[in-house]
């Protein structure tokens, strides 16, 4: 048999776990066909592995590219990390599905995350149309996506806080329903969020059971992660339990100097989760710095109505004199928490703003452009969000070292980048150089995981999550995607202050059998493709 590509003399971590073997591997119509001394195979292509991992490619379970798959064909901040599959619509945020009567409400909810689209709208009916645009455009990269719950809930609801009507929860359950058979690996859900907090148990259990009944699972960033963590997590898990489906609980970890501790007590309400039969797992980014929206910091009332009234509130010197006292004093029997007071303003770090005329404020804390004005740094944090129309994104420094990499260790987890990009907009370091840290600190370094370990986190953990039961692993017969790396030389060079830059190691990486990098050059070739749930026995079709 004449090959199409043969990587020769390479390390296989094929993604099991197990122990990393030298071996050839022999790949033709996009799949691994052959694994072995292979002396005697010809192929038209040769890649010479010696003193390389052959890997399969990376996933990244948890990402924001809803909008940058669209506009960046070659991926190239998740391609140079070896990520060959990137799973959209976390958080409760993504780009559908979109009605025409509430799209107003829509476009400034996915604005304030995804910025301006480079031409058109943003946001889509579903799912079929938005990976048709995707499909258009060719991508390096494959995609899976979640439905979001907040979409969902802004599309049939806008930003009322209140419980749906029978008529809007059966609205909502078909949305959902007919995302999910259009290949929707399942729904997200983002707590701290509006319109996503405003709904309340009953109602997530309600929109659980129809993800359980089309086989997918739920992924929640949670309500709380911080002093009610534990509490927060309590209720996932019940809505795992009472709906009978798989939970994922997004970017575990826990908030603030007088949390820590408590992502290891996390970790054995998780285990005993796991123990009773729910079926539970949960991401992680290697960073002790996190990454959101400003507007979530406001108390949630503030953004009862959508954005427009939001900023109506922060101008009514009334209402900013609410706001500020919540934000001060907390507000009385309530769970919600200010983060000013969990983590201070010395700790909250402009990432990116809207308008050219604060733009130099970009690297800075709160708290140090605060003390250059002169004005107490609550006061010039309200007067941000009203000059930028609440379009901030901060980097917040917020968790304890040695206990993120406790929950590292954990067998239940996994790694997503939780990147939030931006044309033209500086990003948390977690873009560029997630996977290449792991590698290069958390494995060569410092000796935190395994290779093997690693890798299979990256890898067989999350296709086992997503259902891609044909990817995740270097076996005959599985899709070849696939991802070679240097582990002597791999690591991440990004900052906080400079995050565009690109890590090394990454020599080639393969999606679905074509190679989009080689010696640290994009082919130019676009072989990603939508990965959709599918109703067959397969499950999964491409």
């Amino acid at each position: 048999m004449m090959y199409d590509i043969l990587i020769q003399g390479g390390l296989v971590v094929d993604g099991s776990g197990a122990p990393g073997y030298h071996a050839d591997v022999a790949i033709k119509d996009g799949l691994i066909r052959s694994i072995g001394i292979l002396k005697s195979v010809q192929a038209k292509r040769v890649i010479q592995a010696d003193q390389l991992v052959v890997a399969p490619g990376f996933i990244d379970i948890h990402t924001h590219d809803d909008l940058h798959v669209l506009e960046n064909p070659y991926m190239d901040v998740k391609i140079r990390q070896g990520v060959t599959t990137t799973v959209i619509g976390n958080c409760g945020f993504g780009l559908y599905p979109v009605l025409p009567e509430t799209r107003h409400y829509f476009n400034k909810y996915a604005a304030g995350l995804f910025g301006a689209p480079e031409k058109g709208e943003l946001g889509y009916s579903g799912l079929d149309d938005f990976f048709a645009e995707f499909q258009k455009v060719g991508s390096a990269i494959n995609v899976a996506s979640l439905v979001a719950h907040g979409v969902i809930r802004v599309a049939v609801m806008g930003y009322d806080n209140r419980k749906p009507t029978s008529a809007e929860m059966e609205k909502m359950k078909g949305l959902l329903r007919d995302a999910l058979r259009s290949g929707a690996v399942g729904m997200s859900m983002g707590l701290i969020y509006a319109p996503g907090l405003f709904a309340d148990t009953e109602e997530l259990i309600e929109l659980s059971k129809v993800v359980a009944e089309e086989g997918g699972f739920i992924a929640s960033h949670m309500r709380n992660e911080a002093s009610y963590l534990l509490e927060s997590i309590e209720e996932m898990i019940t809505i795992a339990r009472e709906a009978r489906v798989p939970l994922e609980i997004s970017h575990l970890k826990a908030v603030g100097n007088s949390n820590f501790g408590k992502a290891r007590k996390a970790l054995h309400l998780i285990e005993k989760a796991k123990m009773e039969g729910i079926d539970i797992t949960f991401d992680q980014y290697p960073y002790h710095a996190g990454s959101t929206t400003a507007t979530t910091i406001l108390p949630p009332w503030a953004l009862e109505g959508g954005h427009g009234k939001m900023l109506e509130r922060l101008r009514n010197e009334e209402t900013r004199a609410k706001i500020k006292d919540n934000l001060i004093n907390g507000i009385p029997n309530n769970a919600w928490e200010s983060m000013s007071n969990l983590i201070g303003w010395e700790n909250m770090m402009i990432c990116t703003v809207e308008s050219d005329k604060n733009k130099s404020l970009e690297g800075s804390s709160i708290k140090e452009i605060a003390e250059k004005r002169h004005i107490p740094p609550l006061d010039l944090f309200l007067d941000l969000l009203v000059e930028e129309e609440g379009r901030i994104i901060l980097i917040m420094f917020q968790q304890d070292l040695d206990e993120m990499e406790t929950v590292m260790q954990h067998e239940l987890q996994m790694f997503g980048s939780d990147g939030i990009p931006q044309k033209g907009k500086k990003a948390h370091r977690r873009l560029y150089g997630t996977f290449p840290q792991v590698l290069g600190k958390y494995v060569r370094e410092k000796n935190t995981l395994h290779l093997e370990r690693a890798i299979y986190k990256m890898t067989y953990l999350p296709s086992n999550r997503l259902g891609l039961f044909d990817r995740g692993l270097i076996r005959p017969g599985m899709v070849a995607d696939i991802t070679l790396f240097n582990k002597n030389t791999i690591d991440d060079h990004s900052t906080y202050a400079e995050p565009a830059v690109n890590p090394s190691g990454i020599e080639a990486v393969l999606v679905n059998g074509e190679i989009v990098l080689e010696n640290g050059i994009f082919t130019g070739i676009y072989p990603g493709k939508p990965l959709r749930r599918s109703l067959s026995n397969d499950r999964y079709k491409i």
